[in-house]
């Protein structure tokens, strides 16, 4: 019996010493957000009390986590057509969902390439024989590739030097390593690595307009702590981490704030 009791006790103790849930949000974020969200997390738990705890891989990868039930707390896409159909799904929080960044899609290649590519038609050349991308099934900057690639009338004859990539950071390394001859990514990505260099960018009228909401999970397990670092996430502070990534900044967000519901302390 003493036995027990002495177990049960100890139990007891180790439950109080973990971290309260409450004070940890999971954010699953677009992989492209690596940089930005390593730099933010610490500023986070200094200004709300908050861990920011990053899962970071293709948008389409976490909306299917997400959907199967997977731990997550807010949830930040590279497009706004992922994040719609976890909306129409209901499960987002109602309210909580705002336009956090833009980006701009580029094509990149090794630093020390000697190709001459200086738009999209330039890639039907023989000499370039493989363009690394995002999957298009499931990472939007693969989607916005071939959309890009296709209004600008190549797809069809570069179809077969395409390869489909996890995700953009995948996509970078490929590129950085010479496992591609050549790869689109975003400029923010382009700008973390330095054995890679921008050939051109997707602008125009077939240019991807690139935006990346933000909503809390409607499942979150801390709704209080979540809406502490939305708060943040849109703020300037935030912001201007941001900026200095090379990310370009929407207006101001109204979106309202979303209440947290009156029993919203620790979540077990």
């Amino acid at each position: 019996m003493k036995a027990k009791v002495y177990f049960t006790l100890l139990v007891g103790l180790a439950l109080l010493a973990l971290p309260a849930r409450g004070d940890e949000v999971l954010v699953a974020a677009a992989a492209s957000l690596k940089d930005a969200l390593a730099e933010l997390a610490p500023l986070c738990l200094k200004q709300t009390g908050v861990t920011l705890t990053p899962n970071l891989a293709a948008s389409g990868v976490l909306a299917l986590q997400i959907k199967t039930g997977a731990p997550a707390d807010i949830f930040i896409s590279a497009d706004d057509a992922t994040m719609d159909g976890l909306e129409q799904a209901g499960l987002l929080q109602p309210g909580s969902r705002a336009k956090l960044l833009s980006n701009t899609l580029v094509f990149v290649v090794p630093v020390d390439s000697q190709l001459k590519l200086d738009g999209p038609a330039a890639l039907t050349q023989e000499s370039v024989k493989h363009i690394g991308i995002g999957d298009p099934k499931t990472v939007p900057a693969g989607h916005y590739t071939t959309d890009y690639l296709d209004k600008s009338k190549v797809l069809a004859a570069v179809q077969g030097k395409l390869v489909p990539l996890d995700n953009v950071r995948t996509v970078l390394a490929a590129v950085a390593s010479h496992n591609v001859d050549i790869g689109a990514v975003y400029r923010t990505d382009a700008a973390s690595e330095k054995k890679v260099r921008e050939v051109f960018a997707a602008t125009g009228a077939n240019a991807p307009a690139i935006n990346y909401p933000l909503a809390i999970v409607k499942a979150t397990r801390a709704p209080a702590a979540s809406a502490k670092v939305r708060e943040f996430l849109l703020s300037e502070v935030a912001r201007a981490v941001f900026a200095r990534y090379g990310f370009s900044l929407p207006e101001k967000s109204t979106a309202p704030h979303p209440a947290a519901p009156a029993n919203s302390g620790t979540a077990k």
